[in-house]
């Protein structure tokens, strides 16, 4: 990640009641659980949800630690504090130089909880530590409204649509770029 380095961001994040964890092969069982419990929630939009199992969930698992490792992608488990999986959001590497992407999804059951909002909040936060960072995007298809909740409710700028192939059944084709710039954010924020 040309953004940072040999910075890593915090492998813990904790928010009160809950917390960013970065992904371990150790959270299998977690994993499977969520996924399974929220599989038509995920589907329609994301695309690995379509041939989620088992053995698909831990080759994600060693793929986030090896993506980790190599300063690609920063993925973490969002867990409450009773240590039930509620969600994951992840610090990406993947619009080009100076901006990182945020991506995130929310167990079925949890929705509407603002976890989402909070995660990607905690991850603007992180990626503006890295000083090449100027820019924090979020894409998500037209269609997946709730999912453009999370960019409105903490004021990202609406920067357009952009067409891209569906990969997901739920996805038109459609998508919409939101943007967070380093000087806004620090004025949206208490010590800003």
């Amino acid at each position: 990640m040309p953004q940072v380095a040999d910075a890593r961001p915090p492998e813990r994040i904790d928010l009160g009641d809950i917390a960013l964890v970065r992904w371990s092969p150790g959270h299998q069982h977690a994993v499977n659980e969520a996924v399974a419990a929220s599989i038509e929630h995920l589907r329609p939009w994301m695309p690995w949800a379509q041939d989620a199992n088992a053995g698909t969930n831990l080759d994600f698992l060693e793929r986030t630690n090896e993506q980790w490792r190599a300063g690609m992608e920063f993925a973490y488990g969002v867990w409450d504090r009773g240590g039930t999986l509620v969600g994951s959001a992840s610090l990406m590497d993947r619009v080009g130089p100076g901006s990182l992407e945020i991506g995130y999804w929310v167990r079925a059951d949890r929705v509407r909880e603002h976890i989402a909002s909070r995660a990607t909040a905690a991850l603007v936060d992180v990626a503006f530590t890295f000083p090449a960072v100027e820019v924090v995007e979020i894409h998500h298809d037209r269609e997946n409204e709730p999912s453009g909740g999370v960019p409105r409710s903490l004021g990202f700028e609406r920067a357009g649509e952009f067409e891209k192939e569906p990969t997901a059944p739920g996805e038109s084709g459609v998508f919409v770029r939101w943007l967070m710039r380093r000087d806004s954010w620090a004025a949206r924020r208490p010590d800003g």
